[in-house]
């Protein structure tokens, strides 16, 4: 495929909103800001624009995206058989970064949105940017995360321009997202909601709405749900994530950057603030935050993973988060598939 090199970069304003919208209405690919991540937006049901989402990423064709809407009508338009506690889930979440997985319906929605599936992934974001062109263009927009397919999640315009520009045809410019970690996923095809992908929006704040079941791991057959069968989030170094009692973890770890330097490697250390100055002989340390705020933590891990990837090292070597709560859970997550569950046990 032949790649536009003249990729547009758009500001936040009316007149640039305006030209968004229009450019997805006319089949076109735009990057703009969610809530969570950059999106990478085609129009819903549009299977030649949809195609340029999976081209400009290279990602694999059985991997369904998650369709963006302006509001909650767009369920009957885009489901069937939807359950009532679908409406519940909509009108305490949305806008917000929970996903819900619906049997689609196949007359209107794509193959190519849904990766072969029969059902459908739909949330409404947050975001101002998100919404106004939703809005304006008032349809629904398929948008993966603005990344190319198995990288870190973009949470800025510099994440998004430096993996796609040339591969799409306008990038907005909304800064830094807000919350920085991709939607919670939630099945409401199965018996019992359950979650197919940990998020923001945590089981227990689900189940003060309505009865689900906990995080089930893809663990074969077909892709149910985004983030769940391919290596994600992943940056170019390899990555091993050091998990159990944080001071066993840094004796391990400090060993560990031994062995890499005395072999001639760059070495990267993620680390928890609490734990950083233990590690002020490697070539690149960053702070993921502290044990005090995990939130901190989830909205900076993709920057994070992001930006040991511009220090060019040869590995590296990441503290793993304990902590039972939900968005620990869901950090944890991202970071097992950001290492490929290449993990030591401490």
């Amino acid at each position: 495929m032949t790649y536009n090199t003249n990729t547009k970069i758009l500001k936040n304003n009316n007149r640039d909103i305006g030209f968004a919208a229009q450019s997805l209405k006319d089949g076109k690919t735009v990057v703009f800001p969610t809530e969570t991540v950059y999106g990478l937006g085609a129009h819903a049901l549009d299977t030649n624009a949809v195609e340029k989402i999976f081209k400009a990423k290279g990602r694999p064709a059985d991997n369904p995206l998650i369709i963006h809407v302006p509001c909650i009508n767009w369920l009957r338009k885009l489901a069937v058989n939807i359950p009532k506690c679908a409406d519940k889930l909509g009108h305490n979440f949305w806008p917000g970064p929970l996903t819900l997985i619906l049997l689609a319906n196949k007359e209107t929605v794509p193959s190519t949105v849904r990766g072969g599936l029969e059902t459908v992934a739909i949330r409404i974001p947050s975001h101002s940017i998100a919404r106004r062109i939703l809005e304006e263009a008032d349809i629904p927009i398929a948008a993966p995360s603005a990344n190319r397919s198995g990288r870190p999640s973009p949470t800025s315009f510099h994440h998004a321009y430096k993996d796609l520009n040339g591969r799409v045809d306008c990038i907005v410019d909304g800064g830094r997202t807000d919350m920085g970690l991709e939607s919670t996923v939630l099945d409401l095809t199965s018996p019992k909601p359950v979650i197919l992908r940990p998020g923001l929006i945590t089981q227990k704040q689900i189940k003060s709405v309505v009865d689900a079941e906990g995080h089930k791991e893809y663990v074969g057959g077909k892709v149910l749900s985004p983030g769940t069968k391919y290596k994600h989030y992943s940056p170019r170094a390899p990555m091993t994530l050091f998990v159990g009692e944080y001071s066993n973890v840094v004796k391990v770890l400090q060993n560990k950057v031994k062995q890499e330097k005395n072999i001639g490697k760059k070495i990267g250390v993620l680390a928890f603030e609490e734990y950083t100055h233990h590690f002020r002989n490697v070539d690149k340390l960053i702070s993921m935050g502290s044990l005090n705020s995990t939130l901190d933590i989830a909205a900076g891990l993709y920057k994070n993973l992001h930006d040991m990837d511009y220090s060019d090292v040869d590995v590296i070597l990441a503290m793993g988060l304990g902590g039972k709560d939900d968005l620990s859970y869901a950090v944890m997550n991202r970071l097992l598939k950001a290492c490929g569950h290449n993990i030591v046990q401490v």
